[in-house]
């Protein structure tokens, strides 16, 4: 690989490993986005002199040297702690050091990540009404706040990923409306994603036809939790 297709390589995977946009590391960084793209692209060779000040931003935003850019392997900001870790455990197990306790951390910061990640993936919709909720304005905030939850609880990967989902439903569940005709307007515009399932799914032929369902989930004497929890489950 040349010099500028090294620097677009690693570029990538930078932005790929973060928790930002494209955008929202042109924003940050103070390169333009037309700027980003094109090094995403082409790359950059390396400066003869002092590297430009929003390549330094840049940097510092993904965490790595400038010069790494340019590393002949793909500059990751993980590579030197997964480097340290293993220096690490290894003079721990030559001197019998016992690191369980650290281990354990791991273990659960591992499990915390994928279940706010699973999360915001596939309940897009849930994640969004925590960001709101909680004023978190990018990803990366709500992917923090998701994991710092599941580490709390402390339970393995499938049972925490259950009560993240069942957790943040009972939340949404407490500012349900009561009128039969106000739900199905609020269900639309709280799940727009199940909306849409809902309509596929269900084969109506207009959105009018999914408001009379939930309508008469209500007047069938169900509550607004549970005509709630019905039509999520219809939706899945």
């Amino acid at each position: 690989m040349s010099e500028s297709e090294v620097f677009a390589a690693n570029l990538r995977r930078l932005i790929d490993a973060s928790s930002l946009t494209e955008r929202q590391v042109a924003e940050r960084s103070g390169v333009s986005i037309k700027m980003l793209a094109r090094w995403l692209q082409v790359g950059m060779k390396r400066p003869a002199r002092q590297s430009p000040q929003a390549l330094l931003q840049l940097a510092q935003l993904l965490r790595v040297a400038p010069g790494e850019l340019w590393q002949g392997e793909t500059a990751c900001a993980c590579d030197a702690y997964a480097e340290k870790v293993k220096e690490l455990v290894g003079r721990w197990e030559r001197l019998g050091v016992n690191y369980q306790e650290i281990a354990s951390w791991i273990d659960a910061a591992y499990t915390a990540s994928r279940v706010a990640e699973r999360f915001r993936r596939d309940e897009a919709d849930l994640a969004g009404i925590v960001a709101k909720v909680k004023r978190l304005r990018t990803e990366g905030e709500v992917q923090s706040y998701l994991e710092a939850m599941v580490r709390e609880w402390g339970l393995d990967e499938a049972e925490s990923y259950k009560r993240l989902v069942e957790s943040t439903q009972k939340f949404v569940a407490a500012v349900l409306p009561h009128d039969p005709d106000q739900m199905g307007e609020w269900f639309r515009r709280v799940h727009p994603r199940r909306w849409a399932n809902l309509l596929a799914r269900r084969k109506l032929d207009d959105e009018a036809e999914l408001v009379a369902l939930i309508r008469n989930l209500l007047t069938e004497g169900l509550s607004p939790h549970e005509a709630y929890e019905a039509i999520v489950r219809l939706s899945n």
